[in-house]
């Protein structure tokens, strides 16, 4: 498992909205410069989001995006997936996956599979308020 620049720009892109609550839509272009990302990038994501329907966007002059769900209701793995990121900390215990050939007599898989499974019940148990200052 490998987390991306998308991932990280999309949880600061979050964590950005949540911490102007109640200010009004923020654009995607003032999140990108206040933290020197590039805006398409960050429009990209902040539509992918919206999709998912964990944010909302307001068109207009002073239009933006608000955050849709509440952030102590919203899971880190949540915002992670609707970025598709692959949260599986090896391909091998993919469900279907069967490239690897020791699967059947691998002596690691359970240990990697109660990591794994470890992993993302952590990213389920932290919301986007417990990273919100």
């Amino acid at each position: 498992m490998h987390l991306t620049k998308k991932s990280s720009y999309g949880l600061i892109a979050m964590i950005e909205l949540v911490s102007n609550r109640g200010a009004g839509p923020i654009s995607a272009r003032a999140i990108a410069e206040k933290y020197a990302l590039p805006v398409p990038f960050v429009e990209k994501i902040l539509t992918e989001l919206r999709a998912a329907g964990i944010v909302r966007a307001r068109k207009g002059r002073r239009g933006g995006y608000i955050v849709e769900i509440n952030p102590e209701k919203l899971s880190l793995r949540r915002i992670l997936d609707a970025l598709g990121e692959s949260l599986d900390l090896v391909s091998c215990i993919r469900p279907g996956e069967a490239s690897c050939q020791l699967l059947s007599v691998c002596p690691t898989k359970d240990v990697w599979r109660t990591i794994d499974d470890r992993f993302k019940a952590l990213l389920d148990s932290l919301s986007l308020a417990d990273l919100s200052c």
